[in-house]
Order: C-alpha cells, then structure tokens, then sequence
C-alpha cells in the first residue's frame, strides 16, 4: 500500500527542485559579468520509482514514480577549449611583451621621423666633404668636430638607453616572478579549501572557477600546463611547468629568479629545488645565454687569454750597430737607405708549395746567403743559411745553434731537420710531407714567416705575412719625415689599404737619455697583426738597426707584444683577439689553418674569458613561453642583438677612419704632424659602441685634422690641399663593414629595416593572437557564458512548474482533508 502522504513526499523534493533551479539562474544572472564565472546548472533525475521487483511487491499494474531529485549542482565547462585557451593566452602574452618591447626599442632610435645617428652620420660625412673644399677655414674644422662629437654622443645615448631598458626589462621580469608565485600560492590555499569541500560531498563550483581563473593567469605568465582530470588519480590537482611541479594539491614550488654573474647580474627564471649554474667555474668564464640558445651542457678550457693589445715595436739597440739618439724630432739622421715593414701573420700552420723535388739551393759561391725570421708569441728566430765555400756545403745558424747541409745542396730535410731543433724551445714544429714542408705552433701561437736576405721562404710560398711596404730614407731625413712616410703609406696604390693590414708610427721620448725615438704600432689589436720588419732589397738591415726597429741578433725590439686568447668549447680550438666575444675564430678549419675567418662559437651564447681553467655550462630554459619568456628574449636577445649591429658600425668607423686619418697631415702648426687618431682606439668589436669616444687632443686643437695628403718626402702636400679628407669622406660610399659587404650608412639602414620588420612582425603576432585568442574564448562562452535571456526563461520556467507543483500539494492536502476530517463520522 501507498502511505496516505507519499504525494506530500513527491511535492516536496519536486519544490525543492525548482527552487534551487531558480536560485540558480539568479546566481548566474547575479555573476553575469563576473570574469572567470562559469554558468551553473542544476543537474536532476528521476528518483527510484516503486516498487523494486520482487516475490514481496505488491500487486500494483507496474512500477510508480516518486518524483525528481537534485543530483548535483554544476558548472558547464569544455576541458578542451579551456586547454586551447591557457595555450593561446601564454603565446598571447609572449607577442604582446615583445610588441610592447619593440615598440619602446624604436622610441629610442628616433627614425625616420625625429634626428638620430642616421641624421648625425650624414651630417658627419657632409662635414668631411665640406673639409675637402675648404681644408683651411677655422670654421669648417669645427663642423667637423661637432659632427663627429654628434656621432658619437648620438651613439652613446642609444646605447645608454639601451643598456638601461635592458635593466628595466630584468626588474619587470622579477615582479613577474613575484606575480607568478602568487598565483601560485593562491592555487595551492584553493585546492585546500576546494578538496575540503568535495571531501564532505560537496560541488565547490565557484572556488572552481576561482582557480582556472588563477591558472589562466599564470598561463599568461608562463606557458604552464594543467592536468586534466583524466590525470588526477590521486585526487591532486596539479600545475606543470615542461614536467617540473609548480602545484600538487597544497604543495608548491615557487618560480626563483637566479642571478647570472655574466648577463651583468640580470636574471634567468628557474623552478625551485630544480636551480643550477649555468657557469660552474667563473673565476675562468662569465656567459650570457640568449633565450633562443639550445639547451645542452658544454666543456669550456680556457687555454690562454688575449692582452687585448695592439702590438708595438721601437726603442731598441743593437750591440753591432747602435741606434741613433737625436735631441729632437726634426733633426736630420745623415743616413741613407731604406727597409721595409709589413703587418699580418699566417696561421697556425703554414705548408709550403709542393716542391718538384727535395733540393731546394744547389751548389752556392762565396758570399751567397739567405735570412728569414720565423716568429710566434713571443719567440723569435732568425735563420741564416751562408754558403760555405771552404766546406762546399751551406751553413744553416740561428745565432745559438748551427748546422750544415749533407751535401753541396740544401734540401728539404736539411732545413726541416734544423727548424726542428732551432724552433723546439718556440714549440713549433717542422715536418716533411713528401716534397712539402709544414710548420706548426704547438702551443696555437700565430706563426709569422719573413723573408729578411733573400727570397727563400717566398721562393717556398711560405713567406705570406701582409703587404710588403719599403721606406725610403735619406740623408736629409729626420725621425718627424720618417714617421711621416710611415703614415703615409696607407692607402698608396698597391699598398695596404685594410686597417689590419697597417700600422702606425709615432715619436717618442727616452726621459733617460733626453732623446727622441720611433715606435711603430698595428692598428689593430691581435696576434693577427704582428709587425715585421725587413730589410732593403740586398738584405741590409742596418736603417732599421739605426732607428731602434731592430735589437740584438736582429730581433723585432718589441715594446708591447699582442696575444691571442685560445679555448676551447666541446673540443673545438678558438683564437679571439678580445676576452669578451660572442664569435671567433677557428682553428683548424677544414683544411684552412689561417684561423681568420670569424664564427660563432655556440649558438646564442657570449663568453666572458676571465682566467685559464676548465668550466662547464649548462643551457636550460625553465621558462619557454608567456610573458616572462617575451620579457628575457627581448632582454637577452633582441636588445643585445641589435647592440652587437652597433658594434659592428662603431668599431668600422673607429679603425676605418682611424687608419686613413693617420696618413694625412694637419694644418698650420701642425703641418708636418701624421700618426694622430680621430676616434679614441677601441680593442675590440665586442662592446666598440660603448668605448666610442672622440680624440680630446683634436677637440682641442682642430688643427690636427689631417685633411692633407704628403708629397713623398715626409712633407705635407701644403695648404689648400684636402686630399685626405676627401678620402675620409669617400669612406661612406666604401663596403667596408659586415665582412666588407655594406657601406657604413647602407648598414645602418639595415638595421632600421630589421628593427621595423620585427616591429610590424610583433604587431602583426600580436593582434593575430589576440583574435585567435577572443576567438576561442567566444567558444568557451558559449558553454561557459550566461546568456541572460535563456536565465530569465529558466526562471519563468520554472517559477510556473514551482507553481504547478504548489497546487498539486494543495490538492493533496484537500485530499488528505477529505479522508481525515470527512470521512467515518456518519452516525456520530
């Protein structure tokens, strides 16, 4: 039998229903605009109808249903979507940092519109042709101080700004990272409260969506991953980053900004309990890894670092002819003759021609002999090979060992066997290959082959170190018109016209002695550019002896000798002229061992040499998308990017301009002086815009603007002449940057082009993320979304079933009525 109040029963959970289903529509009206909210549905079935199959049931027709129950209360999510959107947000927000980034970037350049280094670089060359018409005129020579004191104050202040945004970019990334923590602890007090809550059964909807609202965000941070719930066997909801734990249920691991020592103390994001160094050794190195560098662990043995100097040469005196000690710089010397100077240097490794057979001297007579120096570091050997007409052999000496040929002929062996034995202590090594003859520094030292007597070595193709300049010397000459021919020699048809090719001379004083003598100095800073001296086309060294090039035995009277850092990284040989360098270069290459040739060492990676040891680096990026990632490779990557272009532009202008300006000769006063610098020497490329300084003795004196070419004699071409300037200026048409493939302007519009390009490309990026983005999300609220007009609906739906259900209670309670208070009183 039914009970008498089953239908009472039914109501009730039937009102109940609808109530809750109306208080519900009102909470999703109530959070309509509530970001993050999801809409929540009440979720009901039918409960058990009566009775349950069985012997005992009664004898009803069929089974009766008892009414509607609330299985639970839910939120309407699509997991997928909300994957796609975490995804697109953290991509979103890696574009939108570097629009932002590159936007700030172009501010500072100020082109087209506003006066930048284009406008000062123009100006500059305007000056210098203006210089060519009128080299005279007081005023114009000021122009061009202002000029080049624009281009190099335009310059600094890019880079200034630059290296400041760069600091700027490191402070927003740790904030970030504080966000980012945050986040992450609020995720983790959620989960807390949220496995309370659904341990006692119930639906926490709204904490729900409190937490993927937490999580969106930090996907916009950093490009985090979500377990699914598919994922969630242990009841854990968890937050990845690239498989390292952020969230498990209550526990957490932070986001750690670690310093970097070589990045300038700038930051790299890693997950707590996963830090590392990425340089395990920095007393031997500083590295500063770009974002876009593979990772990977790499082997670093530092070898040797580089003097970052330039070589120097002057000064000396030899015991068999001493050098001459005027008591001034223009004092005729009352010698004659000549020598000859070149600047370069083979590589590690230089092989002669193969010979047509071993003998390379037959029969000799009395007098004949050769000479030639064979150099690297700062070892020096001087062999001379003399016939030997008594013995009919040929006498082979180095000034400390000596030797003599088998036979009346000098062969290969002959020579490879002495150089073995001369050049042992110099670690270099000789060996025959056949008819082929091959020296090696051991040690990864330049090697520097010379012809001094003779043309052995050149006859051999192993004299191969630069131009060949010879300096004419007459009685007439003093220390001031030597160093002027010198100077001039640079740009001279068929002579050196690179600046590594050259060198140039000054005059100094011995305080000792009251006298003056001459120094030579390479323009450029590396073993590369060693100096050689030679004498006349007989041999004679006794000029070079005579100016203090030369010292006993003939040995380059070095003042500051130049030394090439090498190292090595995973097995391969670098030389670099500079400690700091992001390229350099190889040895060996191939079958190429002039190690001249530049490239970079490892992929997005700058080294700081610091000392001679072993050091391990490790790549890895914790972070690779979001926010913070966008905010490091603008930092790390782009800016630094675009001030390696600087350097490339800097350090053209300083040893291109630097070079043809030594050549030429002031005016008035200064007539007869050569050898003066227009830009303060910088070492290196690496770092060159941040060393771009002007010479403050022509801020001084605008007289020494060499504007005038010599005559030959060591003697200014004379007033009115602006030949050199001209040449100065004619530098802005030269392709002498970027591997001598652009003009200095054609470079810098170059990198305008880049920067504009990767600005529109950020754009572009940027807002097509973002539709994507709005896109995804549009579908996301179409399930997830209140729509307010399907909530007003609910809500009249079920108001009139809440109606409807009142007036059945109603009906069973006359019913009840009836039966109760009706019914069995007849006869009373």
């Amino acid at each position: 039998m039914f009970n008498s109040f089953f239908g009472l029963e039914m109501g009730r959970r039937a009102m109940d229903y609808f109530r809750r289903a109306m208080e519900t529509a009102g909470h999703n009206i109530s959070n309509a605009n509530v970001e993050g909210y999801s809409r929540q549905r009440v979720e009901a079935s039918s409960t058990d109808p009566y009775t349950v199959p069985g012997l005992s049931r009664p004898g009803l027709p069929g089974q009766i249903g008892t009414g509607v129950k609330i299985d639970a209360i839910r939120r309407l999510r699509d997991d997928f979507l909300d994957l796609q959107f975490r995804e697109e947000t953290s991509v979103q927000g890696y574009w939108e940092v570097l629009e932002k980034s590159l936007n700030t970037i172009e501010l500072y350049v100020n082109e087209p519109a506003g006066e930048g280094f284009k406008v000062a670089l123009d100006e500059y060359w305007k000056s210098l042709e203006e210089l060519h018409k009128r080299p005279d005129v007081p005023s114009v020579r000021e122009t061009v101080v202002q000029s080049a004191q624009n281009l190099t104050v335009f310059m600094d202040q890019l880079v200034r700004n630059y290296d400041q945004y760069r600091q700027s970019l490191d402070q927003e990334v740790v904030l970030k990272v504080q966000e980012a923590n945050d986040y992450i602890d609020q995720i983790a007090a959620l989960n807390r409260t949220i496995a309370e809550v659904q341990g006692v059964g119930g639906n926490p909807n709204d904490l729900l969506d409190r937490r993927d609202l937490l999580v969106e965000k930090l996907s916009e941070l950093v490009d985090v991953e979500v377990s699914l719930p598919s994922d969630m066997d242990d009841g854990d909801f968890k937050v990845y980053l690239h498989g390292k734990l952020l969230v498990q249920g209550d526990k957490t691991r932070h986001l750690v900004a670690v310093s970097v020592p070589g990045n300038e103390g700038f930051h790299d994001v890693q997950v707590e309990d996963n830090l590392f160094d990425i340089v395990d050794n920095t007393d031997v190195l500083f590295v500063t890894p770009g974002q876009n560098s593979p990772e990977g662990v790499h082997s670093v043995y530092v070898d040797r670092l580089a003097s970052e100097t330039a070589w120097k040469i002057g000064g000396g005196s030899s015991s068999q002819t001493p050098r001459l000690r005027p008591q001034s710089e223009t004092e005729a010397l009352n010698i004659r003759g000549s020598f000859s100077l070149s600047v370069g240097s083979q590589g590690v490794l230089s092989r002669s021609k193969i010979l047509p057979s071993d003998t390379i001297l037959a029969s000799g007579k009395d007098g004949d002999a050769y000479s030639f120096r064979v150099a690297a570091g700062s070892e020096e050997r001087i062999i001379s090979i003399v016939w030997n007409d008594a013995d009919g052999k040929w006498d082979l000496s180095d000034g400390t060992n000596t030797s003599q040929s088998a036979d009346g002929t000098l062969s290969l062996t002959d020579l490879n066997g002495f150089l073995n034995t001369s050049l042992a202590s110099a670690q270099i090594t000789a060996s025959l290959d056949g008819n082929q003859l091959t020296l090696r520094s051991g040690n990864n030292h330049l090697l520097s082959i010379t012809d001094m007597k003779g043309h052995l070595m050149s006859d051999l193709g192993l004299n191969m170190s630069g131009k060949k300049v010879s300096i004419d010397v007459t009685e007439e000459d003093s220390l001031e018109t030597i160093r002027n021919k010198i100077n001039a020699a640079y740009g001279e048809e068929g002579g050196p016209n690179r600046p590594e090719e050259w060198l140039h001379a000054a005059i100094e004083k011995d305080e000792a002695t009251g006298t003056y003598f001459l120094t030579l100095e390479s323009n450029v800073v590396g073993e590369g550019t060693r100096i050689n001296v030679m004498g006349d086309e007989n041999g004679s060294l006794n000029i070079a002896r005579r100016l203090g090039l030369l010292g006993d035995q003939d040995a380059t009277s070095c003042i500051k000798a130049s030394q090439d850092a090498v190292f090595s990284v995973d097995g391969k040989t670098y030389l670099s002229s500079s400690n700091a360098l992001k390229e350099a270069r190889r040895v060996p290459r191939q079958s190429d061992y002039s190690a001249s040739v530049l490239e970079e060492v490892s992929s997005g990676l700058r080294f700081e040499l610091r000392g001679v040891g072993q050091a391990g680096v490790t790549i890895k990026h914790h972070v690779k998308g979001g926010a913070m990632r966008g905010l490091m490779e603008a930092r790390d990557d782009m800016i630094l990017g675009f001030i390696d272009q600087f350097d490339e532009i800097t350090y053209g202008l300083v040893t291109e301009i630097n070079a043809r300006h030594y050549a030429g000769h002031g005016t008035g006063d200064s007539a007869m002086t050569t050898g003066v610098a227009f830009f303060e020497q910088v070492g290196a490329r690496y770092g060159a815009s941040r060393r771009f300084a002007f010479n403050s003795a022509i801020d001084k004196d605008s007289s020494l603007i060499a504007a005038a070419r010599g005559d030959g004699t060591g003697h200014s071409k004379g007033s009115g002449d602006g030949s050199n300037a001209l040449a100065l200026a004619q530098l802005k048409q030269g392709k002498v940057i970027q591997n001598r493939s652009a003009s200095f302007n054609e470079y810098y519009l170059s990198f305008l082009a880049e920067l504009g390009s990767r600005g529109l490309q950020s754009k572009t990026m940027a807002t097509n993320q973002r539709h994507l983005t709005l896109q995804i999300d549009a579908q996301r609220q179409s399930t997830m979304g209140v729509n307010m007009d399907e909530e007003m609906l609910d809500i009249i739906k079920f108001q009139q079933a809440f109606n409807a259900m009142a007036r059945y209670i109603t009906t069973i309670d006359e019913m009840l009525d009836r039966l109760i208070n009706g019914m069995g009183i007849v006869g009373r």
